[in-house]
């Protein structure tokens, strides 16, 4: 009778350590200056986050010098702190960089992309670096090109390990878009609607959209960590056309806009906002990262995620946009997906 009653205590512990991911909470610094304050380090503390991906630099298209050039090159005084975590480099790379280049060109592009980026580790003294991450949004017609970058970064071998990111539709349309060259990925878990359509809802989250990926990230060849947002912005749109984007609007010019809806705002008189012009009659269309579509999200992922061992990383780490979650909301992301 004791057996049986230590079988029954037993099993459940055992089925829940089966069903279990090990996760490695992070989260993205996406800012040319590597200066978090007290509240993003308290709160990236709170939440156990040890790994940053850093964006070290973007590599852009230079039309006058006709050659692709890094910009926004990563600044920090906060050395010691960014040598107190796990530091992933990651370099975005616009996909007209490879429309323009030939073969020559991208071979030559990654040997200079690669000096680069030993050169960051060994400024900032990034001792054991496990990995190097390429972050761009690669088509058909440059796929070609952007998986011979990335296999002269492999031949490179800054890190043990070279992954890229991977949005919705690439893991979709393998056909098409191919698998990148690299030991893993990571499924940027946002973006998936149309931003430039004026009747579209929220083009950075659509749990429903996401659903119709599931099938596609459970098949993916390649093992994929997760990113899961935490930004907003504004999307502008003049005479129904699509405009551009505000990343943030003051509130005392905000409510001299007449509010459409809950999510649209129609500019009433000429406005300058952040050194750029709004004019009268301009919309604006609110889209944010909110928390139960974060969750229907994780959820999703918990039946199809086939990966064990993952990093989950937040993007991204911003005290403006850190303060519109609570601690509570921003653990249940990561912890989400531990268990399923």
């Amino acid at each position: 009778m004791k057996w049986f009653l230590f079988l029954m205590i037993l099993l459940p512990l055992l089925s829940c350590k089966q069903n279990s991911r090990n996760i490695e909470p992070a989260a993205y610094y996406w800012k040319s200056q590597f200066n978090p304050g007290e509240f993003e380090k308290k709160r990236l503390d709170s939440l156990q986050v040890q790994t940053l991906y850093i964006k070290l630099f973007d590599i852009a298209w230079n039309s006058a010098t006709i050659q692709a050039l890094p910009v926004a090159k990563l600044f920090t005084r906060d050395t010691a702190y960014l040598r107190s975590k796990k530091i992933i480099p990651t370099v975005f790379i616009t996909n007209e960089v490879f429309y323009k280049l030939d073969s020559t060109g991208v071979k030559s592009l990654a040997g200079n992309t690669g000096s680069l980026i030993q050169k960051y580790v060994s400024l900032y003294s990034l001792h054991h670096v496990p990995e190097v991450q390429i972050d761009c949004d690669w088509t058909k017609s440059t796929r070609d090109k952007y998986f011979y970058f990335l296999n002269e970064i492999k031949a490179l071998s800054i890190a043990p390990l070279l992954s890229a990111t991977i949005r919705l539709h690439q893991v979709k349309y393998t056909s098409s878009s191919g698998v990148p060259p690299v030991d893993k990925g990571l499924l940027m878990c946002y973006n998936m609607g149309n931003l430039q359509k004026e009747k579209t809802a929220n083009s950075i989250i659509d749990p429903e959209e996401f659903g119709k990926y599931q099938s596609s990230i459970e098949t993916y060849p390649l093992p994929l960590d997760i990113g899961l947002p935490l930004f907003d912005w504004y999307v502008l749109f003049r005479d129904h056309q699509y405009a551009g984007l505000f990343s943030s609007i003051p509130i005392e010019i905000l409510n001299t806009f007449e509010k459409e809806n809950k999510q649209v705002f129609k500019v009433m008189r000429d406005t300058i906002v952040n050194e750029r012009s709004l004019k009268a009659g301009d919309l604006l269309r609110y889209e944010n990262s909110p928390v139960g579509a974060i969750n229907n999200m994780v959820d999703q992922l918990n039946k199809t995620l086939t990966t064990k061992n993952l990093h989950v990383a937040l993007y991204h780490c911003d005290s403006t946009i850190l303060s519109k979650y609570l601690l509570h909301d921003l653990e249940n992301f990561y912890s989400g997906l531990r268990r399923y």
